[in-house]
């Protein structure tokens, strides 16, 4: 039996075996040939320091309707909410700033499959043997 190597996030799975990839969704299921991809990369996420720009937006707002807006129920309730929406996207740039894309790109399809930096060097050991089938 031929060497056989997949990757799995989430609810989708790339599995090579043999001449064929089969991309698997939670709702369908894909079959390429290998001969037919066009190219392989991986590709850092895309917009997140649009997340930045908007934590820092929400830290500021936050201060000036803490500090230069009268003391009432509205100005305490905009700051508080504020503070938490700029955590949030503080939070979720760094958060989303370890996912990568691995994009295989075909005439007829692209597939995109996100993983952390932490199965880097699984992504990269499975690029490396579909970049040996190609040859």
């Amino acid at each position: 039996m031929e060497k056989r190597s997949f990757l799995k996030s989430g609810s989708k799975e790339i599995v090579l075996h043999g001449d064929l990839l089969r991309y698997k969704n939670e709702d369908e299921i894909k079959d390429i040939v290998v001969e037919k991809i066009d190219s392989i990369s991986i590709e850092n996420t895309k917009g997140i320091q649009s997340n930045l720009a908007w934590a820092s937006l929400g830290f500021i707002v936050s201060l000036i309707s803490w500090y230069f807006l009268d003391e009432s129920v509205l100005s305490t309730s905009i700051a508080i909410i504020s503070m938490i929406a700029g955590l949030i996207f503080f939070g979720s740039y760094f958060l989303l700033s370890t996912y990568s894309t691995l994009v295989i790109k075909t005439s007829r399809l692209d597939i995109s499959f996100e993983f952390s930096s932490n199965n880097r060097r699984k992504v990269n050991e499975f690029r490396k043997i579909l970049l040996e089938r190609l040859k």
